[in-house]
């Protein structure tokens, strides 16, 4: 068995064997880590166990920073979104550690942000360094009856719903036209709560480049858009990737009416799991994960796993981000 780099290898082989592993992901998939280049801050890395020139099992991030040499060395964070996904235990362990060595000398720090139990590969992870950090997500079964999905959304969810239903608000995919108007919702939303996000440029390419797995999605008021949510959705799961609201229009509840349409939607359209993203550390108050835990779901703890590979770094890093945002709020 070898271990070959994703960018040698056959991109239909390797999208076969995402899809046909019951824990392939669209973060694994080529058109996913194709959309992630140096033109947009970003890089992605995987690796394939091959065996008689069969794929045997496989494993992908990306590498993100922020800024311009030399201050983006101080930002590169490398992000494997779940994990290996193989054949056996061994050639999981045979992939983590090629993505340690790889990233080791090109991210501050590697990350796992795990979407399934992954206890078993937990030694694995320790003798690599990596530490477990707890970590919440919500899951949504959308293999129940639609008025069981609507009754486990909490009745003041239910009635800001209402509300903006009866005032106008309509839900829709979104035009391509209408992309910017998205993305300038995305953009500002993220830098008003002090999070990092990707480049327009970005969006616009990703929206394009995975047509057949993106769903742009609006919260609109007589042609105003004044919500949106990016969708991922491959097999039978739907990812909420990335939201955006204006601010301006609060009292029609645009982040109420997307993700309880989304949930309705992903029914409709046959998925059977709504992962409605990140949900913070347990018990550490985060607003975020109670406006999410109205709509119901299930909240489940698959953590995450962190090493720090330059501590030096890491630590001058820290210091300028915590700047950086001291700057931003004055």
């Amino acid at each position: 068995m070898t271990i070959i780099d994703y960018h040698t290898l056959d991109s239909d082989k390797w999208d076969a064997y995402v899809y046909n592993h019951t824990k392939g992901t669209i973060f694994q998939t080529t058109a996913y880590l194709a959309c992630h280049s140096r033109k947009y801050k970003c890089e992605s890395f995987g690796f394939a166990a091959v065996e008689n020139d069969q794929i045997v099992g496989l494993i992908a991030g990306v590498i993100s920073y922020n800024y311009f040499f030399p201050v983006n060395a101080l930002t590169r964070r490398a992000i494997i979104e779940g994990g290996p996904i193989a054949d056996g235990r061994q050639i999981e362990e045979q992939l983590i550690a090629a993505i340690a060595d790889y990233t080791k000398r090109r991210a501050i720090y590697t990350q796992y942000r795990n979407l399934w139990d992954m206890n078993s590969i937990r030694p694995a992870m320790g003798k690599l360094g990596f530490q477990y950090e707890p970590h919440l997500d919500i899951l949504h079964n959308l293999t129940i009856e639609t008025e069981a999905l609507i009754n486990n959304i909490s009745k003041n969810k239910r009635g800001n719903i209402h509300k903006s239903i009866n005032k106008g608000t309509i839900f829709r995919e979104a035009k391509e036209s209408e992309w910017n108007r998205c993305i300038d919702l995305i953009l500002s939303t993220y830098k008003r709560v002090g999070l990092p996000c990707q480049s327009r440029d970005f969006f616009i390419n990703a929206f394009l480049s995975m047509s057949d797995y993106v769903k742009v999605f609006v919260a609109a008021l007589e042609g105003i858009i004044i919500g949106t949510r990016v969708e991922l959705c491959y097999k039978d799961l739907v990812y909420d990737w990335y939201a955006g609201a204006d601010d301006n229009y609060k009292s029609y509840y645009p982040n109420d009416v997307l993700p309880y349409s989304i949930l309705l939607w992903g029914k409709e359209h046959n998925y059977k799991v709504f992962d409605f993203g990140g949900a913070g550390k347990p018990d550490v108050p985060y607003g975020v994960r109670d406006h999410k835990m109205k709509f119901g779901g299930q909240l489940v703890e698959y953590g995450r796993f962190e090493r720090i590979n330059n501590k030096t770094v890491y630590s001058i890093a820290s210091k300028f981000i915590s700047w950086k945002k001291k700057s931003k709020a004055k």
